[in-house]
């Protein structure tokens, strides 16, 4: 029987010396099974996190194949998409600004765009949008809601022409791919000379990881890369970026995405979720209440130009 799991040497480095963090609590069996919704539920699970020795660049390993991954993310549903609409337009808007700082290029390529809410204001900020979402459930909202030009194919099965996009962006995307050096790579290739990337990921060296530890909510299953912000810029580098730069813009998170994933860890969220919807009346007074933040305090988000 094949095993659903396959090692691989660090995604940063390419060495294979590495040092146990703490161990699997997943078994074979369920490996991916269930795809996480928007919301993480604290104390889920998650794979063997280990250390390289070399760029102390903390990984998983082993992983599940990548059909597995894909496969997995083309089935997610968008459960909870109307939920946190109104709070990822509003947090999408400051990355829109993010990008218009550092390039006033038109076609701009998204990878894992999900939902589509940094596309449709991106689009409206005047930019040529294309989008590349593995979840078909996402990929009809992002199509049904916003019209927005979207790709339900893997990234890679994509040959785009080579200097096609003056900018890429991949949210919340590199901690989720087995060999991120190759996506990057591509990136590379098929931006324009002097085209602009922005990439952002969970910090593992950010405060609330430092708090929490193995309870931070970016330890989780379907997270298979922990960056930090030298480990993310090494990697730009070797694929060829330069001018590579630390930056950040405003998150923000509503009182109603606060609670909810409190009230699935408390297993009341099916009781509770017509009071969520976001046409009740509640949900439209914690939407109203918002948390503005930097980037910096959870994520690492660099900039990078060919």
């Amino acid at each position: 029987m094949n095993s659903p799991f396959e090692y691989r040497n660090c995604p940063c480095c390419g060495q294979n010396d590495f040092e146990v963090l703490f161990e699997s609590n997943m078994k074979a069996n369920d490996l991916y099974k269930s795809v996480e919704t928007v919301y993480m539920i604290p104390g889920g699970r998650w794979g063997r996190h280990v250390k390289c020795r070399n760029c102390n660049f903390i990984y998983v390993n082993p992983v599940g194949k990548a059909s597995e991954i894909n496969k997995a993310y083309s089935q997610r549903k968008s459960i909870d998409a109307s939920i946190i609409r109104e709070n990822r337009l509003r947090a999408s808007k400051s990355q829109v600004e993010l990008v218009r700082r550092y390039k006033n290029g038109t076609y701009l390529l998204d990878i894992g765009c999900g939902e589509g809410f940094f596309l449709f204001n991106a689009s409206r900020a005047g930019y040529i949008t294309k989008g590349i979402e593995l979840s078909q459930d996402a990929v009809e909202y992002a199509r049904r809601e916003f019209g927005l030009d979207v790709e339900a194919k893997p990234f890679e099965e994509l040959r785009f022409p080579e200097d096609h996009f003056d900018i890429i962006t991949l949210w919340q995307v590199l901690e989720h791919v087995p060999y991120p050096r190759v996506i990057l790579k591509e990136v590379h290739r098929i931006l324009k000379p002097g085209g602009l990337l922005v990439a952002s990921t969970p910090n593992i060296e950010g405060i609330p990881a430092k708090i929490l530890g193995k309870r931070w909510w970016n330890i989780r299953q379907l997270h298979i890369n922990q960056f930090t912000l030298k480990t993310l810029s090494t990697i730009l580098r070797k694929v060829g970026f330069k001018n590579i730069s630390s930056v950040s813009y405003k998150e923000s998170i509503s009182l109603l995405m606060l609670l909810l994933p409190v009230l699935k860890y408390l297993k009341f969220y099916e009781s509770l979720k017509g009071l969520s919807h976001p046409r009740s009346r509640l949900a439209k007074a914690l939407n109203k209440m918002v948390l503005t933040y930097s980037s910096k305090l959870d994520n690492c988000t660099v900039i990078g130009f060919k």
